[in-house]
């Protein structure tokens, strides 16, 4: 009877607060929180056969209400958030959209609110696979994959996975497992900054401060190897329409950010570019010659030594058809290719073999040619600035071989 009494007497006030806020989307105002509260602590006290009548309640509703209010019912643990979607039947997609809707506000409890719902979902992934959460997954996979792209427009939109990062609520393996499906997702983004536009603007291009910052964060969660991993199945799967800015961009960071393993990163590099160049027989794999050789060089540049990419290329001993490769590939890059490149290429020629040298020295006649055309009206240093300058734009103590730099 008193569960019946209470029912009656808060159901009027009830319909009314969920007729007021039957947008997913939207928080309640000050009043209708104080209300829902009040109705919340009632609950607890008189629980047992007021939680069916409660449920029978939301039922009615058809899905049509604030976001806050599953929120505060998850966190009273009244009702479970997975509880939620399984029971209700929510369709899926609108829960990913006000997930997303929410993921744009800098807004405290918005924050707190994405944070806790994620979270109660992500605990999920840490079990044993149960197909009972196969929707709660498909949840936490779309969203994350369209977190990626928002990311990539509004930058500042990656502060909810810092909040999951210090949930004390979450195990390593799983933010581990988010930051990569994240940055994977972004890496893989077609934005129209393709290999080609990378070649011709990388030099230009400066990473945002808020990609940076996230990328810091990331990158405090992911090893070398990690790092090593996502690129190379990025430009395996689609070097040309991959996310250039995000790839030169987390070189960068990674550099400035674990410097002691930066080395590393830099060898791994340099063995996937020659990898690349050995097995290299399609127009795919010739792009993956390309987008390796760029990333290999980026990271050359970003640690300070060009010498090492002017040791590599000495010191290169390729056979006949990867000769062919090799070549024809600096010939293509020819137009925007670095001076400091080209100077490398012309200076200390790789002891190739005798049916290899026709191949060699056409190259080398062109890229002396474009030196020329590049210095032409130019003051010579002015080439080699950007290179020269490196203690102020990536670390200090840059030790550039300068006869190898300066000789045509």
């Amino acid at each position: 009877m008193k569960c019946k009494m209470f029912v009656l007497k808060n159901a009027e006030e009830l319909n009314q607060l969920f007729m007021r806020n039957k947008d997913m989307s939207m928080l309640l105002d000050e009043k209708d929180r104080n209300i829902l509260h009040e109705f919340i602590n009632e609950l607890q006290i008189t629980k047992d056969n007021c939680l069916s009548l409660l449920k029978t309640f939301l039922t009615l509703q058809e899905h049509n209400y604030s976001i806050e209010i599953i929120w505060l019912l998850h966190t009273k643990q009244i009702i479970n958030f997975a509880e939620f979607i399984k029971c209700y039947q929510w369709d899926l997609d609108h829960i990913v959209k006000t997930l997303l809707i929410i993921s744009e506000s800098n807004d405290k409890l918005n924050q707190t609110i994405l944070t806790d719902l994620l979270t109660s979902l992500l605990i999920l992934l840490s079990g044993e696979p149960n197909h009972q959460f196969d929707q709660h997954i498909r949840i936490i996979q779309t969203f994350l994959k369209q977190s990626s792209l928002m990311i990539l427009r509004k930058p500042e939109t990656w502060v909810y996975l810092k909040n999951l990062q210090f949930s004390p609520f979450l195990i390593k393996s799983t933010i581990h497992k988010v930051f990569k499906v994240v940055l994977k997702n972004m890496l893989m983004a077609d934005i129209d900054f393709h290999l080609d536009v990378a070649y011709e603007q990388y030099r230009l291009y400066k990473t945002p401060d808020p990609v940076h910052n996230m990328l810091l964060m990331i990158l405090d969660e992911l090893d070398v190897d990690v790092l090593y991993s996502l690129i190379n199945n990025v430009v395996t799967l689609d070097a040309q329409k991959a996310n250039w800015k995000m790839i030169l961009s987390l070189i960068t960071t990674f550099v400035k950010k674990k410097s002691y393993h930066s080395h590393i990163l830099k060898l791994k590099l340099e063995e996937l570019f020659n990898q690349t160049l050995c097995s290299s027989s399609t127009n795919k794999d010739f792009l993956k010659c390309k987008a390796t050789l760029l990333i290999f060089r980026h990271c050359c540049l970003e640690i300070g030594l060009w010498s090492e990419y002017s040791r590599w290329y000495s010191s290169y001993k390729p056979n006949v058809d990867t000769a062919k490769v090799f070549y024809s590939l600096l010939t293509e890059l020819l137009p925007n290719d670095l001076p400091a490149a080209l100077a490398a290429h012309t200076n200390v020629q790789p002891k190739l073999t005798e049916s290899c040298c026709n191949i060699q020295t056409e190259y080398v006649n062109k890229a002396q040619a474009q030196l020329t055309k590049i210095n032409n009206g130019q003051d010579f240093m002015g080439l080699f600035k950007d290179y020269d300058d490196c203690q102020d734009m990536y670390i200090d103590g840059c030790n550039f071989p300068s006869n190898d730099f300066f000789q045509l």
